[in-house]
Order: structure tokens, then C-alpha cells, then sequence
């Protein structure tokens, strides 16, 4: 795992490498080792630094395998050390050898099974994976339980919690948003375990780091399919805004600011090597979906758990169209 300025590099230009743009691979490459030399990170300015590492499962990036990202947000507030639920599960896709892209995001009361330990809510996979010590924490008991019941291989990780985003998006100098309805939620979680009232107004709205962050959290008067629309939303959003900007005056800000609420499993070669391939994704080719109420069944169980059982036909339908791949889910059909 890596937890340090890399990950806050790559938290910050998500939406760059793994949903694709137009932004110069070689530019980056460039920009990234300059960073090398002037922050001291070991072994960066060589040019074996674009090889992905040797794991027998890690996909060949140079080689154009499809690479899969499992983007976890973490609802973890200023004060808590963990371990903590998923607030947000994304799938993100990049496939250089067809030239596409693709994200799909998994409502967090999705009652699945969770690999070694029992059925339930995968936004405990993490957890368990944190409060019982399983071999790589909540990141690798949450990759395997998509794994699991979505069939979708997952190779990479990138995980942030409330902090992290905000300061993504502050330092990128905001983001643009066009709010599709007024929302006004009086149950607002605040970060003291109350409730606070906001309003955000309908139409195009520059939003700051915090109103992001409520834009994404917030449910009351929709719903979590709804929620997740808005945060595919917000990333397209950061990606389009990452790719306006000249950002090398911002890394330094990233790198000092976000080491501590940003990491993911992809190592600083494996993001430089993912630059390039990215960059020849036209915004055309990327697709998402959401797996909301027309492939779920709502559930209220009998300890009274409002759930969601998957429709694993219709899933898998949707994880093939984006991933070409759902074995796992034909099995349990």
C-alpha cells in the first residue's frame, strides 16, 4: 500500500488517468520528474519508472490490458482513526487496447456476500477488513467482495475520506457543477454526529470543496442511486477541471496537503504508465452506469436492515457491456 504524496497526486488527477482525457502522457512524465527531484522521491527520474510492477495478476499497462480501479471513499470524520464503512464504491475502467473507459458505481446497501466472513452490506467488506486484520486491510476485503459478486477483476485501489476530497477539490480551485434540482436536506450529517440544514440551488454552480462534499453526501428527499449519479457527476467534474489547468503549480500544495488522506495500491510507476494510455481516450468512449432500482430489490430483513438484493442478470448484463467480464455473476445466477 502506498500511503504518501503519491496518492495524494493521484487522488487529486483521478479522473485524468482513470477516466481518460486529453491530457500529454509525455507532459506529465516530465512534470512528475521534475517533482522527483525537487521533493527527493527515490528513484523517480530513471526511465524504468514507467514499468508496472511484476505481480503475476497485475495487468500488463504498456501492453494495453484492460486496468481496473476500485475507488473507495471512506465516511471518516476529522476525529476517527478507523476502521470505517464505504460511503462510496466506484469501479473505474481503462481499456487502451479498445480505447474506452468506464465507471460503475455500487450502492453501498448492496447485500452481497463477503468473501470468509458472512453476508451482508458491501460497505462492511471494508471494515471487516480493517477491524479483523485481513491480509491488506479494508482496501483488499473490499476489492474481493466485488470481485466476488460482480465478477469484475479489480487490480488497483485509490482511497480517500472526507478531507481528502475537500482539499482536492479547494486546491484545484473549485469545480463547476450544473445541479440538475434544488436540493434542501435539514438532516444533513454534520462531522459531531448531528444534523445541520444546507441548500444547494438548481442550475450551474461553482462549488468549493465543502459544498462538493455535501453535494456528493447528501440523500435526504432522493436517494443513494441518486447520490451516486451526483458523484459520477463530481468526478467528470474534477477530471475537466484537472485538465484545464496548468497543475504544476498546484502539485506542491497536493503533495504536502493530501499525503495523509489519500493512498491506493498503484505504485508512482504504474500511474506514469497509465498518463500516456489515458490520454488517448476520447471523452466519447467513456460509459457509466449506476447499479440502482432497476436492478436491485428493495429488502427490509428481519433484524430490520433496509437492503438492497442485487438482480445478478441484470448486473452482470451492465458489467459486461463496460468490463467485458462477469463470470462470477453467471455462476450465481
Amino acid at each position: 500500500m502506498l500511503r504518501n504524496s503519491w496518492g495524494a497526486i493521484l487522488g487529486a488527477l483521478f479522473g485524468v488517468f482513470a477516466l481518460g482525457g486529453v491530457y500529454s502522457g509525455f507532459y506529465f512524465y516530465d512534470t512528475a520528474r521534475e517533482l522527483a527531484f525537487r521533493f527527493g522521491f527515490p528513484g523517480l527520474g530513471l526511465p524504468s519508472i514507467i514499468q508496472p510492477r511484476a505481480a503475476s495478476d497485475a495487468p500488463d499497462i504498456l501492453h494495453g490490458e484492460r486496468v481496473n480501479i476500485l475507488f473507495l471513499g471512506v465516511d471518516q470524520r476529522p476525529q476517527e482513526s478507523g476502521p470505517t464503512r464505504t460511503d462510496t464504491l466506484i469501479v473505474v475502467t481503462l481499456d487502451p487496447a479498445l480505447g474506452t473507459a468506464g465507471m460503475i458505481s455500487i450502492p453501498r446497501d448492496l447485500w452481497v456476500e463477503i468473501p470468509g466472513f458472512q453476508e451482508g452490506r458491501i460497505n462492511q467488506a471494508h471494515f471487516f477488513g480493517d477491524a479483523q486484520n485481513y491480509p491488506g486491510g479494508g482496501p483488499a476485503l473490499a476489492m474481493r467482495t466485488v470481485e466476488y459478486n460482480l465478477g469484475i477483476p479489480i487490480h488497483y485501489y485509490v482511497r480517500i475520506n472526507f478531507q481528502g476530497f475537500r482539499e482536492i477539490v479547494d486546491t484545484l480551485g473549485g469545480i463547476t457543477i450544473d445541479v440538475p434540482h434544488e436540493i434542501r436536506d435539514n438532516q444533513y450529517p454534520d462531522e459531531n454526529y448531528g444534523y445541520m440544514s444546507i441548500y444547494i440551488p438548481a442550475g450551474v454552480q461553482n462549488m468549493d470543496g465543502e459544498t462538493a462534499l455535501r453535494y456528493a453526501r447528501t440523500r435526504h428527499g432522493s436517494s443513494d442511486f441518486d447520490r451516486a449519479r451526483r458523484q459520477q457527476q463530481i468526478l467528470l467534474a474534477i477530471r475537466d477541471k484537472a485538465l484545464s489547468l496548468n497543475l504544476l503549480p498546484k502539485l506542491p500544495d497536493l503533495i504536502r496537503s493530501l499525503g495523509h488522506t489519500v493512498d491506493t495500491s498503484l505504485t508512482p510507476g504504474e500511474v506514469l504508465a497509465l498518463a500516456p494510455l489515458a490520454a488517448r481516450i476520447d471523452s466519447s468512449q467513456i460509459k457509466s452506469a449506476v447499479i440502482d432500482e432497476t436492478m436491485t430489490v428493495r429488502v427490509i430483513m428481519e433484524s430490520g436492515a433496509d437492503v438492497l438484493f442485487p438482480d445478478r442478470v441484470l448486473i452482470c448484463q451492465v458489467v459486461q457491456e463496460i468490463f467485458q467480464a462477469c463470470p462470477q455473476a453467471e455462476e450465481n445466477t
